[in-house]
């Protein structure tokens, strides 16, 4: 038994105002930590972490865990040095230790992560003759558990004097004897076995230690000889069980498609039960299908195998956006509640910056306060509020995220090892991957690179992927194992899978049309017909509004949705149409307006209309959603590109700006996208039809700036706009500038002829070949700088990677970005009543004009009776913070942007201090805007901001509204 009254014990780790605990004592609960979590370890990741010391010749299993737990132990060595130490008032530290035996001296050390380093290094190298590289890796991996890299000697100041150094060197030893560790067998260890992925996991696993380790709540400050080391070994397993970290429990029995879904399996996802019974596992997985062909339900059948059969330990899911993500994580939750699976206390959790804002999981997270709750071990799903701090998300068994969340984990961010480690082993979906910027896609295979050396299985959905990122998807995933993979090509829609070798094998989904065409399943047509409207710029919304009046008043009934590719656009298309229903009070014409420049609280507030409205069945998925326009009833439904892919609806009829043709495929997968045979649409909307509003093809331009404005054609490439225009063109019909699209048989042919590379694309004309080459060398220049942001997988050695510095990063969000976007501010709008600064979207004149019924507040509905306290304490509170939160909107107008920029940094505001804004970690970059009583903000020679509550955010120069 370990001597607790040895000096070492003098020395303190942890404090507060009145009590300390040693740094000892705080290394051992650590320490704790972390062998309970790797106790929970499924065999195959708990391989990432100890097999290079398996390869030291007499060291088995417990040998290796001793190993890794006493590095974790000793990440705080550091602190017993006087840089550290100094840090409390010398009164304090006088009660300690004797401070003329261990006095301060100058220019020492403070940051006890590089002091530990050096301490670590120097005995390790010296008394065991450690090689110097092998030292180097083993003690970077634990003295950067602050989230910035540790590893240059020469950058640290003194660790302090000899007297100092025997303290240290026997704290060392005290560890070393308490963990039963024979240090000489480092000397076996090769450097090479301690890889990237050893370097990255254990790091990740000593951040995540010394933070539930650090957790005063649960280990106590006390005094040495108050401190019982095996009550706090039970506290650190039991908390490691409450956690459920890198843990899933769930049943083993078998997977019943039936049981679980309320369908007999399509073709496609009979596909992937076939790959399960196959028994070779693949490592990637690809699936390709038409939109609304059960792709998710094809990803939860195998994620599920995966986790619950092969040893996996959770599941996160990657969407291109929030209102995706929120959409998925209604689904997930359903999935796991299931009680054909068996799944038990499943940390579920929504990973984005306004996820407290989704009623789902705000309801989950509530219900789960009491941990205590005698009945929550019979839950299948819970949401422990440990998980939702900023860097703990990734680390809960199942969390639906943004793809930002991911891409992050292989960035320079500040402990982006913590990321990686909550990811491995695990099963990642990736949806929606096409709609990736190039810089994006650029960090994504750096990423799925590290998912390969980390274990992650890595399943990707798509309708429309060009063949090219295809491959170049399951080669980064490959690369760990061969440079040169062939992938096959069977025709679309197709299961793309790869497990090992040079060969990524290719199945194509063969539907039953006549099953098919018997039951009345929910999906979509494959067939659609494409209609093309020659316009110009200036006539294609006035266009688009007579021809969307004029079908909704044949048909009498239905859904029809009109896509705009800017706010403004959106903007004018609604005034028209709002127009004509006050000229025509009795149409029997509804109106709803959806995009990203409302306030967030009313676009959740949209987002659930539209849900409610013209969304699934509510329970009965094959069923009509009861709540659909019906009779004489029309909804007219006007959007931005949030349209395209956020929000699952179903559409009678579309109409849409030219836009890429992958994306014009993902808008028409929304119409007839819940029922083919829907007995309540109208005798005039019996063919599944997109409008498209296009340049001629004797005008195409050169530049499609007037079609969508600044912004967009960062997004939109023109020689893709010009060549999705010229073959639409080409296709169509002269005598009713239409065709006919078969998904299942037309979409490689569609994606590939306007996505190949420019050297395979001889039918280019000369000013798209021009445009194609421009775009190339802009795709160099955002790879360039994705590189430089990439913590990156292709670095054979610790040593390599560690030439990284990071260590300057400390505001990471302003140096790092997971996409290329305009510069933007994100603005609180507030406005005065009765003397009192309020929230925009709790002023009565906004909330009585807004589209639909106000967002419910959930846990806030009776805190809006009082009044924020704007000067009460140091920082907001949180109940505020998340009603200012539900006032904002981001715009990215160059102009009005340098303008808030200023506004910041002069800080006009008398009502709250700028310290007290800026400490709420939500609001730091968020400035405060307060608008007149008709909601507007006036600048003379810039213009005006307009918040309306139908329209949204209307930015105007003069008589001119600016692009969005």
């Amino acid at each position: 038994m370990s001597d607790f009254n040895n000096d070492i014990f003098q020395f303190w780790g942890k404090a507060d105002e009145h009590n300390t605990l040693p740094a000892v004592c705080h290394m051992l609960d650590v320490a704790f930590v972390a062998r309970a979590i790797i106790n929970q370890l499924a065999e195959q990741e708990r391989s990432i972490l100890i097999g290079p010391f398996l390869s030291i010749e007499g060291v088995d299993e417990e040998a290796a865990t001793s190993i890794v737990v006493l590095l974790i132990a000793l990440h705080d060595i550091g602190k017993i040095t006087p840089g550290f130490q100094y840090k409390l008032p010398v009164e304090r530290i006088d009660k300690l230790f004797n401070i003329n035996h261990f006095s301060n001296c100058e220019g020492a050390e403070t940051k006890h992560g590089t002091a530990g380093f050096v301490i670590l290094h120097d005995y390790l190298c010296d008394k065991y003759a450690v090689n110097k590289n092998t030292a180097r890796v083993m003690i970077s991996a634990v003295a950067s558990h602050h989230g910035v890299f540790v590893a240059n000697k020469t950058q640290s100041g003194p660790c302090g004097n000899n007297n100092w150094e025997q303290v240290q060197v026997t704290a060392i030893e005290w560890l070393v004897s308490h963990f039963s560790v024979d240090l000489h067998l480092i000397n076996g260890l090769h450097t090479k076995a301690l890889t990237p992925a050893w370097f990255s996991y254990t790091a990740g696993l000593c951040s995540v230690a010394d933070w539930i380790g650090s957790d005063k709540s649960h280990f106590c400050y006390c005094e040495a000889r108050e401190y019982v080391s095996e009550q706090r070994q039970r506290k650190a397993n039991a908390l490691a069980d409450e956690l459920n970290i890198k843990r899933i429990l769930a049943a083993h029995n078998p997977f019943r498609f039936t049981g679980v879904f309320a369908f007999k399996p399509n073709a496609l996802q009979q596909k992937v039960l076939n790959i399960i019974e196959s028994k070779a596992l693949p490592w990637i997985t690809i699936i390709e299908s038409g939109m609304g062909s059960g792709k998710t339900e094809a990803a939860q059948i195998l994620a599920d195998h995966f986790i619950r059969q092969a040893g996996h330990s959770g599941l996160y899911v990657a969407m291109p956006s929030q209102a995706t993500a929120n959409q998925l994580y209604k689904r997930m939750l359903k999935f796991l509640q299931n009680e054909a699976l068996g799944y038990q206390n499943v940390e579920t959790h929504l990973k984005h910056s306004n996820a407290d804002f989704e009623p789902n999981y705000e309801a989950l997270r509530l219900s789960s306060i009491d941990s205590s709750n005698e009945k929550s071990s019979a839950l299948s799903i819970r949401a422990n509020q440990w998980f939702t701090s900023k860097k703990h998300g990734l680390l809960a068994g199942v969390c639906v995220g943004t793809i930002d969340q991911l891409l992050m984990a292989a960035m320079l961010y500040k402990h982006n090892f913590v990321r990686l480690f909550g990811l491995a082993n695990k099963v990642l979906i990736l949806d929606e991957v096409h709609s990736l910027q190039s810089f994006q896609l650029d960090l994504l295979k750096n990423t799925l690179h590290w998912m390969a050396k980390l274990k992650v299985r890595v399943i990707i959905l798509s309708a429309t992927l060009p063949r090219t990122m295809l491959v170049g998807l399951v080669k980064a995933y490959g690369q760990t194992v061969t440079k040169e993979i062939e992938v096959e090509n069977k025709p679309y829609p197709r299961v793309t899978t790869y497990s090992s070798g040079a060969l990524a094998h290719s199945h194509t989904i063969n539907d039953d049309k006549e099953t098919y065409k018997k039951e009345s399943v929910s999906r979509p047509p494959s067939q659609y017909e494409i209609k093309l409207h020659a316009t110009s710029p200036t006539q294609c919304v006035s266009t688009m509004a007579g021809d969307v009046l004029t079908t909704a008043k044949k048909a009498g009934t239905g859904v029809f949705v009109c896509i705009l590719n800017t706010v403004s656009k959106v903007q004018e298309l609604t005034k028209l149409i709002a127009r004509h229903c006050s000229e025509v009070p009795h149409s029997g014409i509804e109106l709803l307006t959806f995009h990203a420049k409302y306030p967030l609280a009313t676009r959740l507030s949209i987002e659930k209309m539209i849900e409610h409205l013209v969304g699934k069945h509510p329970e009965e998925h094959n069923s009509i959603n009861p709540n659909r326009p019906v009779k004489d009833k029309c909804l007219i439904l006007i959007g931005s590109q949030v349209l395209e892919q956020s929000l699952d609806y179903d559409a009678c009829e579309m109409f849409t700006q030219i836009a890429p043709i992958d994306l014009l495929l993902q808008r028409v997968g929304r119409v007839w996208r819940h029922q083919v045979n829907n007995p309540v649409r109208s005798e005039f909307t019996q063919v599944p039809r997109l409008n498209v509003y296009l340049p001629s093809m004797d005008k195409i331009p050169n530049d499609y700036g007037d079609w969508f404005g600044h912004g967009e054609v960062l997004i939109y490439p023109s020689h893709i706009l010009a060549v999705t225009t010229r073959l639409l063109w080409e296709s169509a019909n002269v005598e009713e500038n239409a065709f006919e699209i078969d998904i299942n048989r037309d979409m490689d042919n569609w994606i590939n002829r306007v996505y190949a590379d420019v050297e395979q694309q001889v039918t280019w004309l000369e000013q798209e070949y021009d445009k194609a080459f421009e775009y190339r060398l802009d795709k160099r220049t955002q790879f360039t700088l994705a590189k430089n942001m990439m913590f990156d997988a292709d670095k054979k050695s610790v040593r390599d990677l560690l030439k990284y510095n990071n260590s300057e990063i400390d505001h990471d969000e302003v140096v790092l970005s997971t996409r290329l976007t305009s510069i933007s501010v994100q603005l609180v709008f507030l406005v005065v009543e009765e003397g009192k600064v309020i929230p925009v979207t709790e002023f009565l004149t906004y909330k009585q004009g807004v589209q639909g019924p106000e967002f419910p507040l959930s846990e806030f509905k009776q805190e809006l009776e009082y009044e924020i306290d704007w000067q009460g304490k140091q920082c907001l509170q949180k109940r505020d913070i998340a009603r200012l939160k539900q006032s904002m909107i981001s715009i990215s107008h160059s102009k009005w942007v340098a303008h808030f920029k200023e506004l910041e940094a002069q800080w006009p505001y008398s009502f709250v201090a700028k310290s007290v804004w800026q400490r709420a970690p939500s609001l730091f970059n968020c400035i405060p805007v307060i608008l007149n009583k008709s909601l507007v903000y006036q600048v003379e020679g810039l213009g005006e901001l307009k918040l309306d509550p139908k329209l949204g955010l209307i930015v105007s120069k003069g008589r001119q509204h600016w692009m969005e």
